[in-house]
């Protein structure tokens, strides 16, 4: 494809679309390299098609108006400063959730071919219950929330009397309640560890509960984060950008140290352990949700437990063994005590932790 070529970086493959200077500087499209093949693939033309607007003369430059569409708004707002205010992170996710969301069909073409000043209440109307009947109320609210980020900025510049997208009522989504047992994770690792297919993806989930991390940012770990002369390990978080140092403590040492002695030769503690030409590589969302269901289905453990849901098990076993906000947040990476809310509200133990309190003092 035009403007595109594959390459790896840190023996990971990506695809890189090349954007021309001319289009560049008529703050058209950006160059952008991409570590998704899927999202690539569905990315990659669009820009190309941007590319070839601006050649031909039907998009001008650093201008939209209402003979604009979607997709040339969102390319737009990517290229205002306030959009490149916002953090890495969250730049990577917008661009993410609404290049889902100009790919979603709605009358007869996608929501990206649909003009600007077409786009109404009951189009965002159809958008958001196709959302929510296609996935899930959550990401469905997701994609509204930033979409109607990029639809403010069409008011702002006037292409839009109102955001159509803030009149649509939103369903309200009940975060699951569920979290691992004690015994379920023990499970887990005793039937993970026995098999060296899923010894990675296991040691990666007992990272995730023993630390109470994310698993993209254990799956990212490498041996140069880990220090056993003083046990202690350092993890980077991707989404808080925060720093946080664990002590390295059995049996979970021993098990790293195995990992160290099989797989040393290369950069990452839990790496993917097929390779790509010579090279192996992080774990990417894919690949760790394909691994983790194999491992569920071997230990026979229930299908909605989630590999996410080891950090959130971890920080409520902490809640309920009366470890302080602050202790925890050391753990976790956690920026603020508010931020911890969702942990800490109605645990039984946690109840009857505090009731027990309660009454010793009444006695003292």
């Amino acid at each position: 494809m035009k403007y595109t070529r594959q390459d790896v970086v840190n023996g990971k493959k990506v695809w890189k679309f090349t954007c021309p200077r001319d289009v560049a500087a008529a703050g058209v499209a950006k160059s952008q390299t991409f570590d998704d093949g899927r999202l690539a693939r569905f990315e990659i033309p669009k820009l190309v098609r941007l590319v070839e607007l601006y050649r031909s003369g039907d998009i001008k430059e650093g201008t939209v108006g209402t003979h604009s569409l979607m997709v040339h708004l969102l390319n737009h707002y990517i290229h205002t400063d306030y959009y490149r205010q916002l953090a890495g992170s969250t730049q990577k996710q917008y661009e993410s959730v609404l290049g889902l969301c100009l790919g979603t069909p709605i009358h007869s073409k996608t929501f990206g071919d649909c003009k600007v000043t077409d786009v109404n209440a009951k189009m965002c109307r159809d958008l958001y219950n196709k959302w929510v009947t296609d996935g899930s109320v959550s990401l469905a609210n997701t994609k509204a929330r930033i979409l109607s980020v990029v639809l403010n900025y069409a008011v702002s510049i006037e292409l839009l009397v109102n955001n159509p997208m803030a009149k649509i009522r939103k369903l309200r989504h009940e975060p699951t309640t569920r979290i691992w047992t004690q015994g379920e994770v023990e499970k887990l690792l005793e039937v993970g560890y026995s098999s060296f297919d899923l010894r990675n993806i296991t040691l990666l989930a007992h990272m995730c509960y023993e630390y109470a991390q994310r698993p993209i940012d254990i799956s990212r770990l490498t041996w140069g984060q880990l220090d056993f002369d003083t046990n202690c390990l350092t993890i980077r978080q991707t989404k808080r950008g925060a720093t946080v140092q664990l002590p390295i403590e059995e049996p979970l040492r021993s098990m790293l140290i195995e990992q160290q002695e099989a797989w040393d030769f290369q950069e990452y503690v839990v790496p993917h352990q097929i390779p790509r030409g010579s090279r192996y590589h992080v774990m990417n969302r894919s690949e760790m949700n394909s691994k983790f269901t194999a491992l569920k289905v071997t230990a026979r453990l229930a299908t909605d437990l989630q590999l996410g849901l080891l950090r959130k098990t971890a920080i409520v076993e902490l809640v309920e063994a009366g470890v302080d906000a602050v202790g925890i947040m050391n753990v976790s990476g956690h920026k603020s005590i508010t931020s911890l809310n969702p942990y800490m509200k109605h645990t039984l133990k946690g109840a009857a932790t505090a009731l027990s309190q309660r009454k010793r003092k009444d006695y003292e």
